[in-house]
């Protein structure tokens, strides 16, 4: 792991919705927060039934949603995973594993929490985007079951 580059990343960190609307500011803090990781081919970022402890924006490469055996979604670069046990505090609810290698930013539950409570239109507007991103996913995964491909 890796500390960020604030002035190297942030013009790609603002084409990324998790953060749409943010300040510059903002986003550095949010940058600042987390740390730059690679991981390979094969490689398992959480399993299902884990413990939540961060979130991971992926900046580069492919990830696999998986229940059980089952594909669920593909992640294509500026998305974001890990949300939804960050946020609940309920554990893992899929597997997540690298299919291109993969460079994402993790930041840990313990930060993602900090820069809630230190900002609190920070935290609007971030709960806002993950709602967003949330209610895109749910519309995609609706489409694929009435297509009957999932």
């Amino acid at each position: 792991m890796a500390k960020i580059d604030v002035t190297r990343h942030i013009k790609i960190v603002e084409k990324i919705p998790f953060v749409k609307n943010l300040s510059i500011r903002q986003i550095q803090q949010v940058l600042k927060a987390g740390n730059l990781e690679t991981h390979p081919f094969g490689a398992s970022l959480f399993r299902q039934g884990d413990k939540s402890l961060g979130l991971y924006i992926l900046l580069a490469g492919e990830l696999v949603v998986q229940d059980g055996n089952t594909e669920i979604a593909r992640v294509k670069p500026v998305d974001i995973v890990g949300e939804m046990g960050v946020v609940s505090n309920e554990p893992r609810s899929a597997t997540i594993k690298v299919t291109q290698e993969a460079t994402l930013i993790s930041v840990s539950k313990m930060q993602f929490d900090v820069l809630l409570k230190n900002d609190v239109d920070m935290a609007a507007r971030i709960f806002r985007n993950m709602l967003d991103s949330l209610i895109g996913k749910l519309r995609s995964t609706n489409e694929h079951i009435k297509s009957g491909v999932l």
